[in-house]
């Protein structure tokens, strides 16, 4: 539970089904369940290969500077990690077979993988941006209809999303860097980064039903309220437990921005996986509050 950071997963499949549902609603065309669903469980699984990795990566790192790491305490053993990793791998690749998804996704799936390792490896902020983003236009990609080119899908207004994605997660990632460190405290300041949770919201300018935009807005709405409450015990000196606890909260997030952009399209599949990843985070963070998202 603690190598796959089990608070996040919840968070994962949403950013596919938010591409996806934001998708068809812009373009005035047909939804595809079985395809968003696809990409939904793909994306989870590409999470999960990439937590697997970043602590195959991190694990002489972690043995000074996080010890309490399965990995870097010996309670998971690289060898046990790896095989981990390939299961993750194989599991995404088998959902996006599985459910048919065009040629676009496999183009995406393949550019998450590359973001995924190269974050792992170099930490550059803007590289876990990119890995959310591209997890969102892989949800909009598996949605597009074969007779299409990517062309003539809404470019801009998926693009203005996943630039929303990318600039909270940055805020998200620059928030932890320095986690595993006491901190004598964040200014005023701290609040500001959550602003980002609004940077995907001009996208619904383009939808075709302005009335559509309500469930979006207040979905950013709460990401950016969860944001502040997070951070505003952070001004004053603070271990790395209680920047964790905040880093892992506004992960958490972006639930809400999922959730409000998942039911931009009203459908039954779409609503009924924003309830299951709602009611899922819900009672991952009861059954398991001490595992940590960060």
């Amino acid at each position: 539970m603690r190598l796959f950071r089990l608070p996040n997963l919840p968070t994962a499949p949403g950013d596919a089904l938010a591409g996806a549902a934001f998708a068809v609603a812009a373009a005035g065309s047909p939804a595809r369940p079985v395809a968003a669903l696809g990409a939904g469980a793909a994306s989870l699984f590409l999470y999960m290969y990439g937590l697997a990795d970043n602590d195959i990566s991190d694990c002489a790192k972690d043995s000074s500077s996080s010890p309490e790491r399965p990995l870097a305490s010996g309670e998971i053993s690289i060898r046990a990690a790896k095989a981990a990793r390939a299961v993750c791998w194989g599991l995404a690749l088998l959902s996006g077979a599985v459910a048919g998804l065009p040629p676009a996704w496999w183009l995406a799936a393949g550019l998450l993988i590359v973001a995924i390792l190269s974050y792992n490896r170099l930490k550059w902020t803007w590289l876990m941006g990119m890995c959310r983003a591209l997890s969102v236009l892989s949800g909009a990609a598996a949605v597009m209809p074969r007779s299409l080119s990517c062309g003539d899908w809404p470019a801009a207004p998926l693009a203005i999303l996943a630039f929303g994605w990318f600039a909270y997660v940055c805020a998200v990632t620059k928030l932890s860097e320095g986690e595993e460190k006491p901190s004598e405290g964040l200014g005023n300041r701290r609040f500001l980064p959550g602003l980002a949770a609004f940077a995907a919201l001009p996208a619904c300018f383009f939808l075709p039903d302005a009335r559509l935009a309500i469930l979006p807005a207040a979905g950013c709405l709460f990401a950016f309220w969860t944001w502040c409450v997070a951070v505003a015990p952070l001004w004053r000196a603070h271990g790395p437990p209680e920047r964790r606890a905040a880093v892992g909260h506004v992960i958490g997030a972006l639930l809400y921005m999922q959730i409000g952009f998942m039911l931009c399209r009203p459908e039954p599949v779409l609503l009924g996986a924003a309830c299951a990843v709602w009611i899922a985070a819900r009672v991952v963070r009861r059954l398991a509050p001490d595992i940590s998202g960060s």
